[in-house]
């Protein structure tokens, strides 16, 4: 994608000890950006952190409201939509934190959510990126416990749907969303960030799978819990098809070697278990191959 143009405000000198960069894009959605804003506030003090906010060409009055924000951060302007790797990557690039929290706009933080995210570094040292769990508030459903993938190699979120959280601790995934997480900006920058072939999607399955073939192993934080109202980004899913099309056509033999039997048996259960309570929603053969798979297929 050809860049677009971009200024900067910044009322505030980076912080060279700041521990973690906060990185929110936007594009419109001002009443979820003052709620996000706000908790993010209510749950985490930032005064050892920095706060980095993209706006990407809004025209709902979000540019006029980053501006006059009291809250000490950094706000960049696109003149042009360029979308969220592009902003994830400016933002990074300018950050000053030893980690980066990606994080979308439209995310209801709760209390304690960052403290699980953060102790996964201290506990594995080979961490990449590091999730939590997400449940939308609309439907008080989850919507993400971290990702699996069908025998094609396309990625679906496990536990979307589901009405419990079969998890605690720490679960290991191949890939987990950049709706919130985290990762080491050395980390980051050393992958190459976002690749902006991607237009809102799959940017974040892609840069953990690159990780992955780096060493690094992703996690999610099960006992930190966000809502999120899920894609509501105007033209969120405008790309969706040609976002999947090119995520299938660079990883589908690498997932086809490199997934495991316990790896099926997780997307197998993941189709099983989100209609518990709306069975009439389940596709027949689906459910038999998930049923099946869930028979046959050890750990």
């Amino acid at each position: 994608m050809t860049p677009t143009a971009a200024h900067t405000r910044s009322d505030t000198i980076a912080n060279s000890a700041a521990r973690v960069s906060f990185l929110m894009p936007m594009h419109n959605g001002l009443e979820f950006t003052r709620v996000s804003l706000r908790t993010l506030q209510q749950t985490v003090d930032l005064s050892p952190h920095e706060l980095i906010l993209i706006d990407d060409a809004s025209a709902d009055g979000t540019a006029e409201f980053l501006d006059q924000l009291q809250t000490p951060c950094r706000v960049i302007h696109h003149e042009e939509r360029a979308g969220y790797a592009v902003g994830m990557n400016r933002g990074a690039a300018m950050a000053s934190g030893e980690l980066l929290c990606l994080l979308n706009n439209d995310l209801i933080f709760t209390p304690g959510w960052l403290p699980p995210m953060l102790r996964a570094f201290e506990k594995f040292p080979n961490a990449g990126v590091v999730g939590n769990v997400q449940f939308n508030p609309r439907t008080r459903q989850y919507d993400h416990m971290g990702v699996v993938f069908d025998r094609d190699g396309v990625p679906r979120h496990f536990g979307r749907h589901f009405r419990f959280r079969p998890f605690r601790g720490y679960t290991k995934w191949h890939a987990v969303t950049a709706a919130c997480c985290l990762v080491k900006k050395s980390v980051f920058l050393a992958a190459g960030g976002f690749d902006e072939t991607y237009l809102n999607g799959c940017e974040d399955v892609d840069l953990c799978l690159t990780l992955g073939r780096l060493g690094h192993q992703h996690y999610v934080a099960n006992d930190s819990i966000i809502a999120h109202y899920v894609s509501s980004s105007e033209g969120r899913h405008l790309f969706n098809s040609q976002n999947e099309q090119l995520f299938v056509q660079r990883w589908s033999s690498h997932l086809q070697q490199n997934l495991t039997p316990g790896d099926h048996r997780r997307f197998a259960a993941n189709y099983v278990l989100r209609f518990l309570t709306k069975p009439w929603r389940y596709n027949g053969p689906k459910l038999g191959r998930s049923l099946l798979t869930l028979m046959t297929c050890g750990y």
